[in-house]
């Protein structure tokens, strides 16, 4: 089987494992504590104290507010990295100054 590298490796290697993880705590929150609350802890607006089964609602806010702003800024990373090497003509130290033009 091929290696893959890149966006495709990471997503294939950790990502799912995360997202799963993710949907695992919002679906037992979910049915614990309410959807709406499940997705206020998630997002910040509610304080998993404030709500019933706090112990469940704990790793839901915590992974809200690592997980998901990790994982949104690796994929916007990797498509600004692609978008800019794809289009990247000279060497830095040609933009700079310090090569002559052949």
């Amino acid at each position: 089987m091929r290696r893959h590298g890149g966006l495709r490796f990471w997503i294939w290697s950790w990502g799912l494992g995360i997202v799963a993880l993710m949907a695992a705590l919002y679906i037992v929150n979910g049915f614990c504590i309410g959807w709406q609350k499940a997705y206020d802890v998630t997002i910040g607006i509610t304080s998993p104290g404030q709500v019933a089964f706090s112990y469940l609602a704990w790793p839901l806010s915590l992974a809200g507010w690592l997980v998901g702003p990790a994982v949104a800024g690796a994929v916007a990373g990797w498509v600004v990295n692609n978008s800019i090497s794809s289009r990247r003509t000279a060497t830095p130290l040609r933009v700079l100054g310090g090569e002559d033009d052949a």
